[in-house]
């Protein structure tokens, strides 16, 4: 009988570590110091391009990526009632992937997709507006993808 309890002790803890995955942090580097990051994603937002180099670690799936200093970005600016979105840091998008929901102040559903190819790199919400503004940063350039170690 212990044995069985020792088996499903394993599987409880196995199936908390999975769960526990979901609530670790995005982790952001710029020219190799730690910063917040919703200053990096501000930053992008407003330029559009990388102002130094840049790392992304999304401890949730336990990939890096690394932009090189002067890559450009592309912003996705979803503005809705609510926004839910599909993709998440580390994430390979293409041209007509969906990118996120958005339902309207009418209720309506309405899907925002790509109109280009590259790797999600952040997404900044900013909770203050309304209608809610997310805002997907996709790398479309001089991207390296690693393990979950920052670069």
């Amino acid at each position: 009988m212990s044995r069985r309890l020792g088996e499903a002790t394993a599987k409880v803890l196995r199936d908390l570590e999975e769960i526990v995955k979901y609530y670790r942090p995005t982790e952001c580097y710029r020219g190799g110091a730690r910063v917040e990051c919703y200053e990096l994603a501000l930053g992008l937002i407003e330029r559009g391009y990388a102002e130094d180099d840049v790392t992304v670690c999304n401890r949730r799936k336990d990939v890096c990526l690394s932009l090189a200093r002067g890559s450009r970005v592309a912003v996705v600016e979803v503005s809705a009632t609510e926004v839910y979105p599909q993709v998440d840091s580390g994430d390979r998008v293409g041209v007509a992937d969906l990118l996120a929901y958005g339902i309207t102040s009418k209720g309506e559903l309405r899907s925002v997709r790509s109109e280009v190819e590259g790797y999600v790199l952040l997404i900044h919400e900013d909770p203050a507006s309304r209608p809610l503004k997310c805002y997907i940063v996709i790398a479309r350039e001089g991207v390296v993808v690693g393990g979950g170690r920052e670069a």
